[in-house]
């Protein structure tokens, strides 16, 4: 179901999606090729790059897509619209569809073109097959899913940024292959630069601007006490100097022990006798590097890079599988492990006290990461503890935890979760025999652990189907801890810990509640029916979300899951979409004085200023041309700004493009919005 039949019969907007990105660049030259029955056939300068694999036959097509490329880069995704995804005229097909891309040899980049391009002289294209030539090297792959034409699907892999950065004169040609697949006659279809509903191939880069690709690669994890560090220089480097050391703050000020000096080269072993480091590597610690490119010729060197860090693992077991507050675990799993650095023999503890598991001194030891402890009682909260030895020491393992089914449990918010509002209510499911259930909560976890009946953090007992709690309103920036025991006539079961973190800021809209359910669904939640847009109307060209599942928009997100797509069409009307405001109305509490939120606009965006409006109190952004801006960019804007609005009672918040009040000659548009917050 939809909500705009109309829109969608009389006409068709462009959807147009590019990836954040500092550099975007369309597709100069696009094609498909098809043979064998069309092997002399050009499709160059139709509407789309259409891909299908039918085992060699004459509905076999390939697409061939150039761009220009002249910088090195640091990330790069390819990012297509889909333009067909059916069976002849068909809709939606139920297939998905794997979609190979290739890098074609620097040697040919030159020897096709749009107008002249066919099955017989595609340059790499294997004439008897569905495949390329070896001189096209596979880059990697990507999914697209049985989704209606207008969405966007994106590639990147370091291969696309390796195949970009190695080539010599400034073009590249991509070449895309559809897989077998379960029927042979889907099609899948992109728009071409030449398509006019959709936006043209583009090729999203970030351009490197200091070192780059590190080897390990930044958070990973190092089963030795020595590495071999490598990284991608920038072109106008003519030498580096290496930071490293495992103290965060010394390596990104360079001071202390963290500089190990000047390199030429970009590789660097450490760990060993004559190299930085040289009594080895500590098992359990977390290394910090960065590395500064140099070059004493230009007035802009050195140019500081990122901090990467890697981890050696440790000498305790660790990454515990049910990993560590698992929920409903089959009570026939068998428990597996990462050994600690060296070890040869582990030690396994298991029962139901943590106390108990926690000061046993004698257990099971096997000889493998892995242990069966038999059938597990249904309805329980469980403790275990690996005790690592490496023939020399034992390492005293951490306490893990985990429930079996029944158990109570699905907590909300979730064990972890952050950024959770103040305004938050707890609930959770109860023990599928328990009578009732014991709550307690506050701001230490070890006073929640150990807490009775008799201290401060017991809330009380709730009965079943109570099985909720409003803890009013919380503190910014605030851990909580909590705890619900299982009572039974005979025993009680203490529950696990569980634990959230409130965020620093108030949330206005994050758009992650935003649901595809229609009405009359009473969990219906559509962003368009929060967002009043002017669908409907001929003064407001403002159009929220998509008009067919997913209304919110799911692929180019800031934060979360999920973000709200919004065309704008100014022609002689402005655009504005309004959200009612339930919570937060008070813009004082806690202290907050701005409001800060994030936009990006699409590739071929007309030039539109942009507003937020609070009430009749207006504020534009400094850039008249912010909707050209396709990177994610926060807008913070001091309340005060909102000149006499009252702050203590904000009914509605305005997003809008044009001039409010004064409709007039403008473009279209597609925007997208994220994270609308309150904060300090």
């Amino acid at each position: 179901m939809c909500r705009r039949l109309i829109y969608l019969v009389s006409f068709v907007v462009p959807m147009l999606s590019l990836m954040s990105t500092a550099q975007a660049g369309e597709a100069t030259v696009d094609a498909f090729v098809r043979g064998p029955a069309n092997d002399n056939t050009n499709y160059g300068t139709g509407g789309s790059v259409t891909l299908k694999n039918s085992g060699g036959n004459s509905y076999d097509r390939k697409g061939y897509i150039r761009f220009d490329v002249a910088d090195v880069v640091s990330e790069a995704s390819l990012v297509l619209t889909v333009s067909t995804n059916n069976e002849g005229g068909g809709g939606t097909t139920p297939q998905t569809f794997t979609i190979e891309v290739y890098g074609l040899a620097e040697s040919l980049d030159h020897t096709w073109t749009e107008s002249d391009i066919t099955w017989n002289n595609a340059p790499g294209n294997d004439t008897s097959s569905s495949n390329f030539t070896a001189d096209a090297t596979l880059l990697g792959s990507f999914i697209v899913e049985p989704i209606p034409v207008g969405n966007v699907v994106s590639f990147s892999d370091p291969n696309l940024v390796d195949f970009i950065n190695s080539d010599t004169d400034n073009q590249i040609t991509l070449l895309l292959r559809r897989t077998a697949g379960t029927s042979s006659s889907h099609n899948v279809a992109f728009a071409s630069k030449e398509n006019t509903n959709y936006s043209a191939p583009a090729l999203n880069l970030e351009v490197a601007t200091r070192a780059f690709g590190p080897d390990p690669a930044d958070g990973a994890l190092l089963e030795a006490t020595w590495a071999s560090l490598s990284w991608r220089a920038l072109d106008s480097a003519v030498s580096h100097d290496v930071y490293l050391g495992d103290n965060l703050d010394d390596v990104n000020d360079g001071v202390g022990d963290s500089f190990q000096g000047n390199e030429t080269d970009t590789t660097l072993l450490v760990g060993f006798p004559g190299f930085p480091i040289p009594g080895g590597l500590i098992p359990g610690t977390t290394y910090y590097w960065r590395i500064d490119e140099v070059n004493d010729a230009d007035p802009n060197s050195p140019w500081k890079g990122s901090i990467w860090r890697f981890s050696i693992s440790p000498e305790t077991a660790y990454n515990p599988d049910p990993a560590d507050g698992a929920e409903f675990v089959d009570p026939n799993q068998v428990f597996t492990w990462s050994p600690g650095y060296g070890a040869k023999l582990h030690t396994v503890y298991m029962g139901t006290s943590f106390d108990e598991v926690n000061d046993a001194a004698g257990g099971t030891p096997v000889g493998s990461a892995s242990y069966s402890p038999g059938t597990l009682e249904s309805e329980e909260v469980y403790y275990w503890r690996i005790d690592e030895f490496d023939a020399i020491n034992t390492y005293k393992g951490d306490i893990w935890s985990f429930t079996t089914p029944g158990a109570v449990g699905n907590s909300q918010p979730a064990n972890g979760t952050v950024d959770v509002s103040m305004v938050e209510t707890l609930s959770w499911t109860p023990a599928d025999t328990a009578a009732s259930s014991d709550l307690y909560f506050g701001a230490d976890a070890a006073a929640v652990y150990n807490a009775t009946t008799a201290s401060p953090e017991y809330i009380g007992n709730k009965a079943l189907g109570s099985e909720s709690y409003d803890p009013g309103k919380l503190a910014l920036d605030s851990t909580y801890h909590w705890r619900v025991d299982a009572v039974y006539p005979d025993k009680i079961v203490k529950g696990l810990v569980w634990s959230f973190a409130t965020a620093e800021f108030i949330g206005v809209d994050d758009f992650e509640a935003y649901n595809d359910f229609d009405p009359p669904d009473p969990e219906s939640n559509r962003i368009f029916d929060k967002w009043i847009d002017g669908f409907g109307t001929t003064d407001n060209g403002a159009l929220v979300g998509n008009d067919l599942p997913p209304y919110a928009e799911q692929t180019i997100v800031h934060g979360g899951v999920q973000s709200m797509i919004y065309r704008y069409d100014n022609a002689n009307k402005t655009s504005e979409a309004t959200m009612t405001l339930v919570y937060p109305r008070d813009w004082t509490e806690e202290g907050v004085t701005k409001l800060s939120l994030w936009f990006r606009g699409a590739s071929g965006n007309s030039a539109e200023r942009m507003f937020v409006a609070l009430s009749n109190a207006v504020v534009y952004h400094d850039d008249p041309a912010a909707t050209e801006i396709t990177r994610w960019t926060e807008w913070v804007i001091d309340l005060s700004a909102f000149a006499g609005v009252d702050l203590t009672n904000v009914n509605s918040i305005t997003l809008g493009f044009g001039t409010k009040g004064s409709p007039a000659v403008g473009g279209t548009g597609t925007m997208y919005f994220d994270d609308l917050r309150l904060i300090r």
